[in-house]
């Protein structure tokens, strides 16, 4: 498996050597096609020149032309043909004299203007330019004068070019490829500096530390920033977990506890039957409370693993909230509280849920609030339609709660009173129960209450 750092070096130099190779490609063609221009243009005026230097009565290529065209540093060749196209003169670097082409013989320009073209004599190609001399406009030809150069010195140039085109682009990729490595080092210290510091986190660490975010690449910033995020939820979780671990045992050894030791105590010695049966009674509200720690702790296990609702259905929350305070009126006379139901609105109110579990709400919010109230005091549930929600509020005229224990109230385990929470039955688990259910129907639950007046537990439910 390749390096990121490799990854870039590659993908850098790809993109490199494809442009160097475009740009290469449409600049050879471009040069070439003005070298070809520049040599064509070079022999017309050459051959113009000529023809004006050559004397009509001598038909010579004289020495002192060559040195005023420049002939042997140019490295080009020179010809003079009379007027009925017949050879005679030329340069004295050229070996053997070239016959005039016929295209160059039919030059009927009134000017005479030269004529471009590529003769091959002997197996070598010449790049020609024949001017046909008139001395007026219009008068007939009276010689032709001709300017050549050998193509394979045009090759030469463009090999030339080629040459340096190749040298320079393969220089340019080196070094774009050294300036990507060490870019894409500079560029990866950051990360690599944060793999570090991820690595070297250990679970004992979690809390203490977390990694640095640089605040002159907003890239990594925004990457060191999330993992932080993430350590922060991790820790949550891990904190969570080892509280639950912790609670879930506790409360799991205390009913056993008393279990064991009031087993012990009736086997210890022979009893009647009346004491035996004060110890089964006994057994038996330490068996129900374990009974309810497990069924809190297996809805707590579904919600968890996304299983809080097994089936959608339109349930009639006023109905509903009816029939669980119907169900609840023999506990609450019990204890001697007036438990009520108050719904104003006219036809049902819906929702898209789970029946189960929205009766398993209420249920925990009803008898958690007839759990802490005292006798004499009242019970109301209370429906009302807030498009786009129905509220359903829980209010008690109990104690109330402290503020400082407000915002822990649904976390799992949590008790404003643990000796007194477990005096009347609970485990801790009711309301974060309630508030997993309330969530997963896309909802929300909250409270307010003050000490000596009572509290009101508000859930919403979005209308169906």
């Amino acid at each position: 498996m390749t390096s990121l750092r490799s990854r870039l070096l590659i993908s850098f130099t790809a993109l490199l050597a494809a442009a160097l190779l475009m740009f290469g490609v449409i600049g050879w063609l471009v040069a070439r096609e003005a070298m070809a221009n520049d040599v064509d243009d070079f022999l017309r005026a050459k051959a113009t020149l000529l023809g004006r230097l050559v004397s009509v009565n001598r038909l010579r290529i004289e020495p002192w032309i060559e040195q005023e065209l420049q002939v042997q540093e140019r490295h080009f060749m020179l010809q003079v043909f009379g007027a009925d196209g017949g050879f005679a003169g030329k340069s004295s670097n050229l070996a053997a004299a070239i016959p005039l082409s016929d295209e160059a013989r039919r030059s009927e320009h009134p000017a005479g203007n030269a004529v471009i073209e590529t003769l091959h004599v002997d197996g070598r190609a010449y790049r020609a330019a024949t001017h046909p001399r008139r001395e007026l406009w219009g008068d007939p030809v009276t010689l032709y004068a001709q300017a050549l150069m050998p193509l394979d010195a045009v090759h030469a140039r463009e090999r030339r070019l080629l040459v340096w085109l190749v040298g320079c682009g393969m220089g340019v990729l080196a070094a774009g490829g050294v300036a990507a490595w060490h870019l894409s080092r500079q560029w990866l210290r950051s990360v690599s500096n944060l793999e570090e510091a991820a690595r070297g986190l250990s679970r004992a660490e979690l809390g203490l530390h977390r990694l640095f975010v640089p605040a002159d690449d907003a890239e990594l910033a925004a990457l060191a920033a999330s993992f932080n995020q993430l350590l922060d939820r991790l820790e949550g979780a891990h904190a969570t977990q080892q509280r639950f671990t912790s609670d879930a045992s506790h409360e799991l050894r205390t009913p056993l506890t008393v279990l064991r030791g009031e087993i012990e105590v009736a086997l210890r010695k022979p009893r009647s039957a009346e004491e035996y049966r004060e110890v089964l009674v006994s057994n038996k509200e330490e068996i129900e409370r374990l009974s309810r720690l497990t069924e809190n702790m297996l809805a707590l296990a579904h919600v968890d693993v996304g299983e809080a609702i097994t089936q959608r259905e339109l349930v009639n929350v006023s109905e509903l909230c009816a029939g669980v305070v119907a169900r609840l009126q023999p506990l609450a006379a019990e204890r001697r509280i007036a438990l009520q139901h108050e719904d104003g609105n006219e036809g049902p109110l819906s929702v898209n849920g789970d029946r189960l579990a929205l009766e398993r709400v209420m249920l925990n919010l009803i008898e958690n609030a007839l759990r802490y109230t005292p006798g004499g005091e009242s019970v109301t549930v209370r429906v009302s339609k807030l498009p786009p929600w129905i509220e359903i509020e829980v209010i008690d005229t109990g104690g109330g709660i402290a503020a400082e224990h407000l915002p822990h109230l649904f976390e799992r385990f949590y008790r404003v009173d643990k000796a007194r929470s477990r005096a009347h039955g609970g485990s801790g688990l009711g309301l974060s129960i309630v508030k997993a259910l309330v969530e997963a129907h896309g909802g929300g639950v909250r409270v307010r209450s003050e000490v000596g007046k009572g509290s009101v537990f508000t859930v919403r439910l979005p209308i169906a």
